[in-house]
């Protein structure tokens, strides 16, 4: 197998996000087919001799290594899930736009009190605008 190469992933970078998303089915699929392959060895070289405790071993391994490619389906399914919504909006992420990690000010609170108070003397009417 080859040595994998490192990769910066970006934020809001369709291709980058192709790309992770590409390896990590990739070692899904390996996942999956390695986990196939030792069953299917194990159950064409194991001979129990009608032990019980030989047939539990053996099913016991066999209900791990069913797992461990269970989990490389759902990984698979989760990850053509992502990729369908990443369609859907055309790899426009919605609500990227910068925020600033500052927070509400003192001047913010200020003005929505004024506006409380003010909305007896007002008309009654729930529009505000800041």
């Amino acid at each position: 197998m080859a040595r994998r190469k490192k990769t910066k992933i970006k934020l809001n970078d369709v291709e980058s996000l192709s790309h992770l998303m590409q390896e990590t089915y990739n070692d899904a699929c390996g996942q999956q087919l390695d986990a196939q392959r030792a069953i299917n060895e194990m159950v064409n070289a194991a001979e129990p001799d009608g032990d019980v405790d030989d047939l539990t071993k053996l099913a016991r391994e066999k209900g791990n290594l069913l797992k461990i490619k269970d989990s490389a389906i759902k990984i698979k399914l989760e990850l053509s899930k992502l990729k369908t919504d990443i369609l859907k909006q055309s790899g426009v992420v919605e609500g990227t736009e910068k925020i600033s990690g500052d927070g509400p000010k003192l001047t913010d609170f200020k003005k929505v009190r004024e506006m409380l108070k003010n909305k007896d003397k007002t008309d009654d009417t729930d529009e505000y605008i800041l």
